[in-house]
């Protein structure tokens, strides 16, 4: 593209785009006012290649898992800094009829590729990932601040050439996306002596991050979008992590943050219009660790023309 491309919004989903766009040599500026209400600032960037009750497959894991973690070394590498950690999953059964019911589910060979072994008490998960999803936006943050890269405020109205929206659940100039925003929490705290490979889970997760610290999440509300921590939610985790640890949570904080889903649950991403004016990459929802660097190094790979966007993400399935 001649003119620079203006990316508005520096969670996940900007954050991965513009880093693309910097090592295909696609001229960008970055546009962002601050990540009070990014999901990708509280979430805990893990990904699970089977999620829900129903033990569904994430979509694409299969797929893009292993390309999007040496996507995170080379990025480590770049920035000095720990960023990815491969891990396992500890998926117990909340009760009688759901351990029938998984057990039926993992002859799926879809599901089977990633259950390890069985026991009394539940299934073991192998190939999940968790992403320092906060640091790693930190640092981009500030190498493309030095770099003159980075704006941050809001986007004058009289700026020209393309744009390309990766704001979540701010507010943006396009149409006819149905969205469906929702207001999530965690807590951290310390419970010293868990293994720090293993996530633990049965609903609620609860992932040991070093010296004795976890994060717990998460909760799911999508009629009170104050991006803030509730009395009630964080009962709520405190308790799923004195049940998944089997000992009280010490010095807990909570925090809160917004993101935005879709109908079917699959992210948004491609112009809007012929021109090539407008543009929108989000509703990665929970899964931003995994979607975000996949899905822009698709868009990069042809000069962000579009034409190589998975089918299933194109927002011309909402607004052709």
């Amino acid at each position: 593209m001649k003119r620079p491309v203006r990316i508005v919004g520096q969670g996940m989903a900007g954050s991965m785009l513009a880093w693309h766009c910097e090592r295909a040599g696609i001229d960008f500026e970055l546009i962002d006012r601050g990540h009070a209400l990014a999901a990708s600032r509280v979430g805990a960037g893990l990904v699970s290649p089977l999620t829900g009750k129903r033990l569904a497959p994430t979509w694409r894991f299969a797929e893009w898992r292993d390309e999007v973690l040496a996507m995170y070394r080379k990025l480590e590498s770049e920035l000095g800094l720990p960023l990815v950690r491969e891990m396992k999953i500890r998926r117990f059964y909340r009760d009688a009829d759901q351990r029938a019911f998984f057990e039926r589910r993992i002859d799926k060979p879809e599901i089977a590729a990633w259950v390890d072994r069985l026991d009394d008490d539940g299934l073991w998960l192998n190939g999940a990932l968790q992403v320092e999803t906060g640091a790693l936006i930190a640092a981009l943050r500030e190498r493309w601040l030095q770099s003159g890269r980075m704006v941050e405020g809001t986007v004058p109205t009289d700026v020209e050439g393309p744009k390309i929206w990766c704001v979540g659940a701010e507010p943006m100039p396009i149409r006819g996306i149905p969205w469906e925003p929702s207001r999530g929490e965690l807590i951290t705290g310390q419970l010293a002596g868990l293994e720090q490979d293993v996530v633990l889970n049965d609903g609620k997760w609860l992932l040991p991050m070093g010296d004795g610290s976890v994060r717990v999440g998460s909760t799911f509300d999508r009629d009170d979008l104050v991006p803030r921590p509730t009395v009630k939610g964080q009962t709520e985790l405190r308790e799923a992590a004195e049940r998944l640890a089997g000992r009280l949570l010490e010095g807990a904080v909570g925090d809160a943050g917004l993101r935005v889903a879709l109908p079917d649950r699959r992210p948004v991403m491609g112009w809007v219009d012929d021109e090539g004016s407008q543009g929108v990459f989000a509703g990665l929802a929970a899964k931003g660790a995994l979607w975000a660097p996949a899905l822009a190094q698709q868009w990069v790979a042809d000069g962000l023309v579009g034409a190589k966007l998975d089918a299933e993400v194109r927002v011309g399935r909402f607004l052709g």
